[in-house]
C-alpha cells in the first residue's frame, strides 16, 4: 500500500510565509493530525525533536481553518491529533523536516492512513509551560528518584536524587525508552564497574547524569541538537555535577577513548550505523544500553549487534518500545 503525507493549508512549511519570517517568532506551533495507533510514536517524536511539550487531543480531526485548528465530530473516533511547539531558530525547518520524514516511514511501515501536518506561528505561549503541575517524582527502582526543583520533600536515606526542570527539558524519564534505559542503568552499574560513561544522544542529560548520581566517576555526552547540548549543561549545574560530566555537539566520533558504559536511547537507523563503532568503544566488561527501538525493530538491531560481536545480557519491553543491555560475546 502506498501512503504518503498530506500537507495542510500553505503554512506547513516554516520559512518566509505569507510575508511572516519565522526566524522573528519566538515559536511555531505544530499539529499532527495522526491514527490513534500512532499517537504514541509521533508524541515522542515531537518531543525528540524539540517540542516542550505536546498536548493530545483525542477524537479530534485537524482544522487549519478554525482557531483552535481542532475539529471533533463523530467521524473522528479514529483520529487524535497532537499538538506541540517547536523554538524558532535556525534548526526549525530541519526539526519540521524531520517530523515530515518519521510520519510517513512510519504511515508506510504501519499500512496506516497518511498523517496530516500543519505548523503557524504560535502567538500564546502559556501551555508550554501549564503541564509542569502534572510533573511528579519518579522513582527507578528504590535507588533513584528524578524530581522537579519544587519537589523538595525528604527522601530515604541512601537514595539518589536528580533535580530536573521540566520546561526545556528534552527528557525527564517518564517516557518508555527513558524509563526502561533509567532501569537497566540501575541494574547494571556495577557490573560495569562504574568508571566511566558515554551518553549518545544525551538530550537533557538525564541518563548520564543520572548514572553519575548512582556512583558512576565521570561522563561525556554528545548531542547533534546544539540546543539539548545547552539544556544538558544547565541540568549538570542544577545538580553539581558540571565537573564531572562533558557535553560536546556531535556524536560518538567527537569523543575519545574506551568507556566501561555506554547509553544511546536514539532511533533504530543511527543506532545500526553504530553499533560496530560503539563495541570498539566498549572496554572488555563493559555495558552497552542501548533503546529508542519498538519491538517489531528489535530483529534489524540484534543482527547489527551479532555483526558487531555483541550479545544481549537483558530485554526489557514496554508499552511497544525495546530497551537492551549488551556487552562483548566471549570468544569460544
Amino acid at each position: 500500500m502506498s501512503t504518503r503525507l498530506v500537507p495542510v493549508g500553505s503554512s506547513n512549511v516554516p520559512g518566509a510565509v505569507g510575508g511572516i519570517d519565522s526566524t522573528r517568532m519566538q515559536w511555531w506551533e505544530v499539529y499532527v493530525q495522526t491514527p490513534v495507533s500512532m499517537s504514541d510514536v509521533v508524541s515522542d517524536c515531537l518531543h525528540r525533536c524539540g517540542s516542550t511539550a505536546v498536548v493530545i487531543h483525542d477524537a479530534a480531526l485537524l482544522a487549519p481553518q478554525r482557531l483552535s485548528c481542532i475539529s471533533s465530530v463523530p467521524q473522528a473516533a479514529a483520529w487524535t491529533v497532537l499538538q506541540g511547539a517547536f523554538p524558532a531558530d535556525a534548526n526549525l525547518a530541519t526539526r519540521v523536516a524531520s517530523l515530515q520524514a518519521f510520519l510517513y516511514t512510519q504511515a508506510e511501515l504501519r499500512a496506516a492512513p497518511p498523517c496530516k501536518l500543519y505548523c503557524r506561528p504560535l502567538r500564546d505561549t502559556a501551555y508550554l509551560t501549564q503541564w509542569q503541575q502534572f510533573f511528579k517524582p519518579l522513582w527507578i527502582g528504590q535507588r533513584l528518584c528524578i524530581r522537579p526543583p519544587w519537589e523538595t520533600a525528604p527522601l530515604p536515606p541512601q537514595t539518589a536524587c536528580l533535580t530536573l526542570e521540566p520546561g526545556l527539558a528534552f527528557g525527564t524519564g517518564s517516557h518508555a525508552t527513558t524509563y526502561l534505559c533509567l532501569t537497566l542503568l540501575t541494574q547494571w552499574l556495577a557490573a560495569a564497574s562504574g568508571g566511566t560513561l558515554l551518553d549518545v544522544g544525551c538530550g537533557s542529560g538525564i541518563l548520564s547524569l543520572a548514572a553519575l548520581t548512582l556512583g558512576v566517576h565521570t561522563a561525556v555526552g554528545v548531542d547533534i541538537d546544539a540546543q539539548a547540548v545547552a539544556v544538558a549543561q544547565q541540568n549538570a549545574i542544577v545538580n553539581g555535577l558540571q565537573h564531572r560530566v562533558r557535553y560536546l555537539q556531535g556524536s560518538w566520533e567527537v569523543t575519545e577513548g574506551a568507556f566501561d558504559l555506554i547509553t544511546a536511547n536514539i532511533y533504530l537507523e543511527p543506532l545500526l550505523a553504530m553499533a560496530s563503532p560503539l563495541a570498539r568503544r566498549l572496554r572488555p566488561h563493559g555495558i552497552l544500553i542501548l533503546s529508542g527501538i519498538l519491538a517489531s525493530q528489535e530483529v534489524a538491531l540484534q543482527a547489527a549487534l551479532y555483526r558487531a560481536k555483541l550479545e544481549v545480557q537483558q530485554r526489557l519491553i514496554e508499552q511497544e518500545w525495546v530497551a537492551l543491555a549488551v556487552r562483548h560475546r566471549r570468544q569460544v
